[in-house]
């Protein structure tokens, strides 16, 4: 069963805070990716999915961003009731998925990692080797870009 994990509101500054972070580390993430995949000697077509999944998330951030500062939705930000759990529920969506895009940073930047001896055969070795822990990450970065567009669209109505 689901349980809420924290029960304080959401002030507006976090949020946007937390969407900035987020669209950051999305960027970040997006650099790295693109350096495996000019690095590689074959690119799988897992880095390109990978990769459109997080230029699309970026995009929704990028998005949720312009919408946050309408004066409109500034307003509601401090809302109680079910918009006040909206929007605490978006900050939790936000840093959840901050989390996830650092710890798929640190996986990428391992497989990405450079060595004197056979380096683009050993950097596709350990891009393989990572496939299991990168695909997991790409479903919950589809997971949140979701539901923030899901949320964005929600705002917008």
């Amino acid at each position: 069963t689901w349980t809420p994990r924290n029960f304080t509101m959401a002030d507006p500054l976090s949020i946007t805070t937390g969407v900035l972070a987020l669209l950051g580390t999305c960027i970040s993430v997006v650099g790295t990716i693109k350096d495996i995949q000019d690095g590689a000697a074959i690119v799988e077509v897992k880095v390109k999915g990978l990769l459109s999944d997080v230029e699309s998330f970026a995009q929704v951030l990028q998005m949720m961003k312009d919408t946050l500062e309408d004066a409109k939705v500034k307003s509601s930000l401090q809302a109680t009731g079910h918009i006040g759990n909206h929007w605490n529920n978006l900050s939790t969506t936000i840093k959840d998925g901050k989390n996830t895009l650092i710890n798929l940073q640190n996986i990428l930047d391992k497989a990405n990692k450079t060595v004197s001896f056979l380096n683009n055969p050993r950097k596709h070795l350990r891009l393989k080797g990572a496939t299991e822990q990168i695909a997991m990450f790409q479903q919950q970065i589809q997971s949140y870009r979701d539901t923030i567009q899901l949320s964005l669209q929600t705002v917008i109505l």
